[in-house]
């Protein structure tokens, strides 16, 4: 794979925030350092502690509304700047659910045909050290839900952590996150032991991680397709997509991701169709249905439709996939225009790629109308 596919792969698979709330998912480059502090003209020992230097705020440059053609990002933009300025520059998460509920609510008071909204914000951030946001609104229509919010029931289960594994995950991901924003490892593709890897396990630091999840799995494997089909804790569900992907058997992954693309929480989904991707990628001799992500591709959320994207981009991109462009082109052509008129890059990019791959044309990522004029011929 071209290095700048690898950096569009890690780029769309950015983890969104865990918790429920309204906080920014991050890019998976690393922030830039601080600015080194000024040499001092007083002796060391009598100079003043120096203040921590103040990380620039993000710069807002894309603001996206998908689902409604009721209003848009220019909309958003001019009725939310400020809030949204906030938003990107606190830190506290309070204020930051506050700020979104502020956003949410008005959005609803004005436009009732809306029945389901969320925000999506994500940072990205870049090596000249410039930390770009973007923030799509994510909208269902009332007329739509039938449609597009199609997912099952929260599980009510209650399970424990199989051999400590689910929090030893949980430990291996803010490690890795941790040393990335420090830039003690960056965000390139590592090589894998299992299925998918969030970050490898190549560094010393997260090598123990690694020989555990590949010993203690397997034994556990059970124990975990038990959690990712019945514990009541998202985060759970979500860690057990993730550890699953050591399992030896690629197709039994694949058919363990699949019906949790039905989980009513978007963490779980984009967890599960995260490792689909990687195996669309890099694992071409299992085999993957197609359908069940055309769909996902208008997804409710912006993290539905990018995993569904790369694991749309795995499958096409694959020797066989010349197969597979007739019926990308029929089901999901339209979808495709609407997230190529996106600014957010983890929903554009792949959408562009897609786009030319099975057209065999070369317009330009931002000329619609040629698209347009393209598709309607094609169909």
């Amino acid at each position: 794979m071209p290095p700048s596919l690898i950096a569009l792969v890690m780029m769309a698979f950015a983890l969104p925030a865990s918790d429920g709330s309204a906080a920014p998912a991050v890019a998976s480059a690393p922030p830039p350092p601080p600015p080194a502090a000024a040499p001092s003209a007083t002796p060391a020992a009598s100079a003043a502690p120096a203040a921590p230097p103040v990380a620039p705020l993000p710069v807002l440059k894309g603001v996206d509304v998908y689902g409604t053609d009721r209003f848009d990002g220019a909309w958003v933009k001019t009725r939310f700047g400020d809030v949204l300025q906030r938003f990107f520059g606190t830190e506290d998460e309070a204020e930051r659910k506050a700020l979104a509920k502020e956003m949410v609510e008005v959005i609803l008071a004005e436009h009732k045909a809306i029945g389901w909204i969320e925000l999506s914000p994500i940072i990205y951030y870049d090596r000249g050290g410039v930390m770009k946001a973007y923030v799509t609104v994510d909208v269902v229509e009332r007329r739509d839900m039938k449609k597009r919010l199609t997912f099952g029931l929260q599980p009510k289960g209650d399970l424990e952590d199989p051999a400590g594994l689910l929090a030893a995950w949980k430990d291996y991901q803010d490690t890795y996150f941790r040393m990335m924003h420090k830039k003690e490892i960056g965000p390139e593709r590592a090589a894998c032991p299992a299925f998918h890897c969030l970050g490898g396990y190549e560094h010393e630091a997260l090598r123990p991680y690694g020989e555990r999840f590949v010993n203690d799995v397997p034994p556990n494997e059970d124990k975990l397709i038990r959690i990712l089909e019945a514990d009541k804790d998202p985060e759970d569900r979500g860690a057990a997509a993730f550890l699953l992907a050591h399992i030896k058997d690629g197709e039994k992954l694949v058919s363990l991701m699949l019906p949790v693309l039905n989980d009513p929480d978007a963490l779980v989904r984009n967890n599960a169709m995260r490792v689909v991707a990687h195996v669309a990628m890099f694992h071409h001799d299992v085999p993957i249905p197609l359908t069940p992500f055309l769909k996902a591709l208008d997804g409710p959320t912006t993290t539905d439709r990018n995993k569904a994207a790369a694991v749309t981009w795995g499958l096409i991109d694959r020797p066989e996939g010349t197969k597979l462009y007739a019926q990308v082109i029929e089901e999901a052509g339209p979808t495709l225009l609407k997230l190529l008129k996106l600014e957010q890059p983890n929903n554009h990019d792949f959408a562009y790629l897609i786009l030319k791959k099975v057209s065999g044309k070369d317009f330009p990522e931002r000329d619609y109308a040629a698209w347009e004029k393209w598709l309607a011929a094609a169909a």
